[in-house]
């Protein structure tokens, strides 16, 4: 529908353009036709004064009767020859008007805008973008096996044309997920993570790589599917999927406190239906069991809690958009934040709490011996250390189980 809209206004548009040459060329040839005639009235008119003038001066006696003849005349054969210049002069310009260059060119351009508009919009138009919404649109309404085999088809011969396009393998991985076909699906959900490079896109689709995979291996955490979980939420903390995995490894390991954290932080991700509805009764259930067994349900932060006051150093100037990782991590673990908070420049000075309840990964600050805190000021907008960040970072200390409060200067640059 959006594609036959835009050639519609393209053809209206050109169409317009052609109207701005082709009505001056009308009028033009339509003003020689009216010089014309004028000029035969007043040829004519003037024709009519002389001669009354020559018979005012014949019927005073001042001209004699064969000289008013010989002037009369010659009169009407200056009227004539007049006449025949006037009648031929339109035919001829007719003859040529069209083929002189102050006319052709107009017209050369006006049939060449059409083709030339074709190859710059084939050069530099966004009609693979239009061709990639197109399909998206057809993914999301694909109702039947049928329909999203008819997709894979035609995704399958665009994968072949620009394999280098990453949507393009994630809509044909939509479509075998939709069939069925959920082994196929984390190769096409691999390359399209390692062609698209938007942090919250890539995110996304590692959260759903790793998702699928994990349950292909029946619900087992494997090393594949744990460095998904990483790399995903190096970019984005708060993956859904990867948090639904993370719950349901907290549920099977009996840490239900750990299962409602990633239940309130997915709630925090859904509008209102179904899908809250049961993460909602998730949680109710979970708290009821921590209830029965004696636990505590009611919310209070346990284990170690670390109060960070980060603040921007004076003289170091970035975006108010800025997102700032606040994260902690174990001295002696793989470099995978135990706890993290998501900030923007916008918030500083302020002061953050990170304990167990704000675990990314599969272990938390309680599982650590010594941590130590660092606050990254991220340019390219993801927790990956890059060239030009700017950080602050703590000592080495042993998480208690009361509080610890840490100061962080965001200062050095990252070289």
């Amino acid at each position: 529908m959006g594609d036959n809209l835009f050639w519609f206004y393209s053809a209206a548009l050109l169409i317009v353009a052609a109207l701005f040459v082709l009505v001056p060329l009308w009028r033009f040839h339509r003003r020689g036709g009216a010089d014309a005639a004028q000029r035969e009235r007043t040829n004519l008119l003037i024709f009519q004064e002389r001669l009354a003038e020559l018979e005012a001066e014949r019927e005073a006696g001042t001209m004699e009767e064969e000289n008013f003849i010989a002037l009369r005349l010659e009169l009407e054969r200056s009227l004539l020859a007049d006449v025949d210049a006037t009648a031929t002069q339109p035919t001829a310009q007719a003859r040529t008007s069209w083929l002189s260059p102050s006319r052709l060119l107009p017209l050369l351009m006006v049939l060449l805008t059409i083709p030339t508009s074709l190859v710059l919009y084939q050069q530099w138009g966004y009609h693979e973008e239009l061709e990639l919404a197109d399909l998206f649109e057809r993914t999301q309404r694909a109702e039947t096996p049928e329909e999203s085999r008819d997709l894979i088809f035609a995704l399958g011969d665009l994968v072949e044309e620009h394999s280098d396009n990453g949507w393009l393998w994630y809509f044909m991985a939509q479509n075998l997920i939709k069939i069925g076909q959920f082994p196929e699906v984390p190769m096409f959900l691999e390359r399209a993570a390692g062609l698209i490079e938007q942090p919250q896109d890539k995110a996304m689709i590692l959260g759903q790589q790793a998702f699928i995979e994990y349950l292909i291996a029946g619900q087992q955490l494997t090393d594949s599917v744990e460095g998904l979980i990483d790399e995903a939420q190096l970019l984005d903390a708060n993956q859904y999927l990867v948090m639904q995995i993370l719950a349901t490894e907290a549920q099977k390991q009996d840490d239900y406190q750990g299962a409602i954290t990633y239940w309130r932080r997915m709630l925090q991700q859904v509008p209102t239906g179904p899908e809250a509805d049961a993460l909602r009764e998730a949680i109710v259930m979970a708290q009821a069991t921590l209830a029965d067994s004696g636990a505590d349900s009611d919310g209070a932060v346990r284990g170690p809690v670390i109060n960070v006051a980060v603040s921007l150093a004076e003289g170091v100037e970035l975006p108010a958009e800025t997102r700032v990782f606040v994260s902690a991590l174990d001295v002696n673990g793989r470099g995978q934040p135990l706890a993290a908070q998501l900030l923007t420049v916008a918030d500083l000075p302020t002061t953050v709490t990170l304990s167990d309840r704000d675990a990314v990964g599969a272990f938390n600050l309680s599982s650590a011996e010594s941590v130590y805190v660092v606050a990254t000021a991220s340019v390219s907008g993801t927790a990956n250390v890059q060239s030009g960040d700017r950080q602050g970072r703590s000592e080495d200390f042993a998480p208690g189980e009361g509080s610890t409060d840490i100061q962080l200067v965001i200062a050095d640059l990252v070289p």
